[in-house]
């Protein structure tokens, strides 16, 4: 049921500012010729009374305003709850004045098929999210140069012009796209709709606990968040690309001992900034550090971040997530990470500078992890032996006794950097 389509959809539009339902109702009958459009001044509240009428509709467009509340206590959020128990009962869409990305996500968890700010509503968007919302319609699923979708199916995004695709896992892809608004390229990572609703996804709360995350850092030592946009057949979150790539790519070979020192320095600044926003990162590794000019970098991939301020308890299926390699004991043993498991996380990685291979390998990650838990720490080579000291008290088993802070990190790593010549002249003698 498309514009062109002899069956048109049956649209209510419930707006209580004259002007505002008269422009909606404006981009639905351009949007969909044929439509039959009614629209009333009540609220979705007060009409959810009568579901007898609403049923007769396939689509309800709802004006609200979250500029005061846009808790999930809300009338509209209420209301939706309300709708969403009966599925003979039609899709949702909103068009909010005011709110924010943490509303957009609660509307959806309420039942909203779609929500469109009226900040950037117009024809294309309402037309676009109606066939998203109604059944039968050609969704978001349609074929187009440059879309990305799963299965086989294709998705645009309003907005984005996607060039490749970087990495693609189950119903997650993370794509480079050229974002028009900003005239650069981004990244977006998009959860796609599986076979239930997206709120339901299991990915989908770690999409939401990554963008909050990301969003409370808003500092140069995580990557810059443009636009989180969440719908009932897909969210994304646009970030800052970085074109230089991840730290990995420098780890075919050992890291020139003070460019090494220098990098962890950066590093464990950026974990000192997270930190002091009460994150905690849990799955630090190389790829999830990316360099920025200058030799700055930033951290990516929040997703099984830990808020120090959030009391959610982890099973311990939950806490064992994250890469084996850089895997704390703490963690390993299913435990909840702290910061100090991320500064283990980067002893794991300052050795593998410096020495050019992981501390700890094996044939299974049950065997990396025993050996993060039990086996001695490993040896530097000789020639770098003055800096196993720090080594040692970064890659602590118990993490009571590893370095108390990022910050103590730091002071340790440039009190190594500032030595290195007299190190180095006392070994070459």
């Amino acid at each position: 049921m498309d514009a062109n389509s002899p069956i048109s959809p049956r649209i209510l539009i419930f707006e209580s500012d004259t002007k505002a339902r008269s422009t909606v109702r404006k981009f639905v009958i351009k949007g969909f010729p044929g439509a039959s459009v009614q629209a009333s001044n009540m609220t979705l509240d007060a009409a959810v009374s009568d579901t007898d009428r609403l049923k007769g509709f396939d689509v309800l467009l709802v004006g609200c305003d979250f500029s005061a509340d846009g808790s999930v206590d809300n009338p509209t959020f209420r209301a939706l709850r309300s709708l969403a128990i009966d599925p003979d009962n039609p899709a949702v869409i909103l068009l909010p004045e005011g709110g924010s990305e943490y509303t957009a996500v609660q509307a959806i968890k309420a039942g909203a098929a779609e929500y469109v700010p009226r900040r950037v509503m117009d024809r294309d968007q309402i037309a676009s999210a109606i066939r998203r919302a109604v059944p039968g319609t050609p969704d978001a699923h349609q074929t187009s140069d440059g879309d990305v979708g799963t299965g086989g199916s294709q998705q645009p995004f309003f907005g984005y012009d996607i060039t490749r695709q970087l990495a693609h896992n189950d119903n997650v892809s993370v794509c480079v796209a050229y974002s028009a608004e900003r005239k650069a390229e981004v990244v977006l990572k998009i959860l796609h709709r599986g076979s239930g609703s997206i709120s339901r996804d299991r990915n989908f709360e770690r999409f939401v606990k990554e963008f909050k995350m990301l969003h409370d850092v808003a500092d140069l030592a995580a990557a810059e968040i443009y636009d989180f946009k969440v719908t009932q057949s897909y969210c994304y979150i646009a970030m800052e690309y970085f074109p230089l790539g991840h730290l990995g790519r420098m780890l075919t070979r050992p890291v020139e001992t003070e460019k090494a020192l220098r990098t962890a320095i950066e590093i464990a600044r950026a974990l000192s900034i997270i930190h002091s926003a009460g994150v905690t990162h849990c799955d630090l590794k190389p790829s999830n550090i990316m360099m920025r000019d200058a030799g700055a970098v930033a951290l990516i991939d929040f997703g099984i971040s830990r808020a120090t301020s959030l009391d959610i308890p982890d099973t311990i299926s939950e806490a064992i997530k994250g890469t084996p390699y850089y895997m704390s004991p703490e963690q390993a043993k299913g435990q909840t990470a702290e910061a100090a498991s991320d500064l283990y996380a980067l002893g794991i990685i300052l050795f593998q500078m410096l020495s050019g291979s992981k501390p700890f390998v094996g044939d299974t990650p049950h065997d990396i992890l025993d050996q993060h838990c039990s086996a001695p720490i490993p040896k530097l080579p000789d020639r770098l032996g003055h800096y196993q000291p720090l080594i040692d008290r970064l890659l602590e088993k118990d993490p009571e006794r590893r370095l108390s802070s990022a910050r103590e990190a730091i002071a340790e790593l440039e009190g190594a950097l500032e030595n290195k010549p007299k190190l180095d002249a006392a070994i070459a003698s």
